[in-house]
């Protein structure tokens, strides 16, 4: 009939991103609690802010110990991951009290959760970067050296001896190893899958986490195990970078340049353009359906 043929559907969603808040130096680490309410660190200032509507941006901590990364225990209270001591420091810290004081969370030996601590979560990376580094890859055997895909296939696979419970048994962070350089206090410099990563996820043995490996830009879900191992890596998007979450619509969100959105069968469905470059993606807000989106230096928010 001559009709031309239909457009090939957009690449681009058309989402509008607000900023919420600016003037940060290095956002990242962010949690939600049960009211959709986020908790953040400026890393590079050694503050814990939260955001809420109607509430604003507010300072939670303006002088805690060398904060990471956090996650948000059932009582509300935070776990805090830092980078303070020889193998890290985790502490917990009620949010509600103005000038709170820590609370230190000992490491002990890892123990089966599913009985002693039933409906507790994991506390995992949201994002890896696994290339090797601080280990010889060389099989004198063979002379081979292992592929990115082994390498991060068996290490994460891996249960860690040790793990953090938060005070009220909620969470459980296993006791990733910690490379250290320098002193031990904030001049010193650490390295660990938990401490280089931008934030955290969340599961509970025999649950399944989400996740990307920077290094093979790829994003997987996985099975949960204790120790906080991770096995049955499935493939969920072609591209995986400093972050990734799940929203309420069942759809995955990257944050990769921009944030890319996907569907359950793995293909890419559109794109939300952020005017600075996402380093992670938490979905909050009292429905859940808030994407907030932390920058270095910006709080960008959109509603899906």
């Amino acid at each position: 009939d001559g009709a031309p043929p239909p457009a090939p559907p957009t690449a681009t969603a058309v989402a509008k991103v607000d900023k919420l808040q600016d003037g940060f130096h290095s956002i990242a680490g962010g949690a939600v609690d049960a009211g959709g309410r986020l908790y953040f660190i400026d890393r590079h200032f050694k503050r814990i802010f939260s955001y809420a509507a109607g509430e604003g941006l507010k300072t939670v901590s303006d002088a805690p110990i060398d904060p990471v990364n956090l996650a948000v225990e059932r009582s509300g209270k935070l776990l805090v991951l830092s980078s303070s001591g020889k193998e890290a420091t985790v502490y917990a810290l009620d949010p509600a009290v103005p000038g709170a004081r820590p609370v230190i969370v000992a490491a002990t030996p890892a123990a089966p959760h599913a009985g002693a601590r039933p409906g507790a979560l994991i506390v995992l990376p949201v994002n890896f970067w696994n290339n090797g580094e601080f280990k010889d890859q060389l099989n004198l055997d063979t002379y081979e050296f292992t592929t990115l895909d082994e390498m991060f296939a068996r290490d994460v696979a891996q249960a860690k001896a040790r793990e953090y419970v938060s005070p009220d048994g909620s969470l459980v962070l296993p006791a990733f190893r910690v490379v250290r350089h320098g002193s031990l206090d904030h001049l010193g410099y650490r390295w660990s899958d938990t401490l280089d990563a931008n934030g955290f996820v969340t599961a509970p043995v025999g649950g399944r986490a989400l996740f990307t490996n920077a290094s093979r830009n790829i994003t997987y879900r996985a099975l949960v195990g204790e120790g906080g191992t991770l096995t049955g890596l499935a493939k969920v998007a072609d591209r995986g970078g400093e972050s990734v979450a799940q929203g309420p619509d069942g759809k995955v969100y990257v944050a990769n340049g921009q944030v890319f959105v996907y569907g359950d069968d793995g293909k890419q469905l559109g794109r939300i353009d952020v005017p600075a470059r996402p380093l992670q993606l938490v979905f909050g807000g009292r429905d859940g359906r808030t994407l907030f989106i932390l920058t270095h230096h910006a709080l960008y928010s959109t509603t899906i």
